[in-house]
């Protein structure tokens, strides 16, 4: 295998085994927050206002036109808060880190497959393995859209997200170059995906500082 081809995969090796630390525990349940009510209170309702009527010995178009000069002001936008979580903080954190801490032998699996096929130089065997990696994914993106954080670790939840689209993007950048049929047609490919690899890794770097950062109160 090339030097080249190594580079790549320590690269994206170093960043998917720590995101398999990171993710899944796929038995860990938490208690579902409760939907935020803005949609509601955003529903228009009838005020009862009634249109004004004419005075007799007027204009009748003095009482319905605004006068020249009058502005009409736009409604202001509705901004509906980002979900949280209910119940207190630091369960909630908890069950968040037992989510990133809980799948080291799922992912230690994806990434084995993925580099037993890049070793081969087998673009097939690469793009099933990088699917896999896009199927895991897509379960902690829905984890964590499920499992709102609470406001103390509000800033790891968003980067766990962030961290798992650069994951996704290395695994689609595998494809990408697997389409290819590699070789020298594949060489602007490969260069894709090791710049999607060092991104998945800063992305990582990220979100390890985010929980560095975090504490919630009990």
């Amino acid at each position: 295998m090339s030097r080249r081809w190594w580079i790549l995969l320590g690269a994206l090796a170093i960043a998917a085994v720590v995101l398999g630390a990171a993710w899944a525990g796929r038995g860990t349940t938490s208690p579902t927050p409760s939907r935020s009510p803005a949609a509601a209170a955003s529903s228009p309702t009838a005020n009862g206002s009634t249109i004004p009527t004419a005075t007799p010995g007027l204009d009748p178009t003095s009482s319905l036109e605004p006068s020249a000069g009058t502005a009409t002001t736009a409604p202001a936008p509705v901004v509906t808060p980002r979900p949280r979580a209910s119940g207190p903080p630091r369960l909630a954190y908890a069950a968040f880190l037992r989510r990133v801490n809980d799948d080291r032998a799922t992912v230690t699996t994806l990434n084995g497959a993925l580099s037993t096929a890049a070793q081969a130089q087998d673009p097939t065997a690469v793009r099933h393995a990088a699917v896999d990696i896009l199927d895991f994914v897509d379960t902690e993106r829905d984890w964590l859209r499920d499992h709102p954080p609470a406001d103390c670790y509000a800033a790891a939840h968003a980067s766990a997200g962030a961290m798992l689209d650069a994951y996704g993007a290395a695994a689609d950048a595998f494809i990408a170059w697997a389409q290819t049929g590699g070789g020298f047609a594949g060489l602007g490919a490969l260069g894709k995906a090791i710049d999607a690899a060092q991104a998945a890794s800063d992305a990582l770097t990220t979100f390890g500082h985010a929980l560095e950062a975090t504490t919630c109160p009990a």
